[in-house]
């Protein structure tokens, strides 16, 4: 194993904000845009802490059963929920793919399925906008995301 890149205890510590803040997103209780975009940013921060405790050699223990997991019963395929069918679909392959990279001993495989889930979120939250208020465009920050 090689030298780590940052102290256990900082990549720790990041993790356990970024489960904080994946917590609370999960269970908010905004508007659909509002939620989608803080789901979207926890999963952002889930991705970049788990890199990080990836550079600092933390062993991810794996979550048996985790690919039946299952967010906010708003999002759920059943909920009535606004948006693309198609974008939606994609979401729910990014949670099952989340549930089994829990399941999983790969930090980064982890990393990489929040991040996905994080677009995604992104990509529903600005679609979501858009139907709520027809012809506004999202903010300029999140623009580049519709464009890719």
């Amino acid at each position: 194993m090689s030298e780590p890149l940052v102290s256990t205890q900082s990549a720790i510590e990041q993790l356990r904000k970024a489960d904080q803040q994946w917590s609370a997103a999960v269970r908010g209780l905004d508007a659909y845009p509002t939620r989608l975009r803080t789901l979207a940013q926890a999963a952002d921060r889930e991705s970049r802490a788990l890199r990080l405790a990836d550079l600092a050699n933390v062993t991810w223990h794996p979550r048996p059963g985790a690919r039946n997991m299952r967010l906010a019963v708003e999002v759920e395929p059943a909920s009535g929920r606004p948006g693309p069918k198609a974008v939606w679909g994609r979401f729910d392959r990014a949670v099952k793919q989340l549930g089994l990279a829990l399941e999983g001993a790969s930090i980064r495989a982890l990393a990489d399925a929040f991040e996905q889930l994080s677009a995604l979120a992104g990509e529903l939250a600005d679609a979501v906008a858009l139907e709520q208020v027809p012809g506004e465009q999202p903010p300029a920050d999140q623009q580049h995301r519709q464009a890719g």
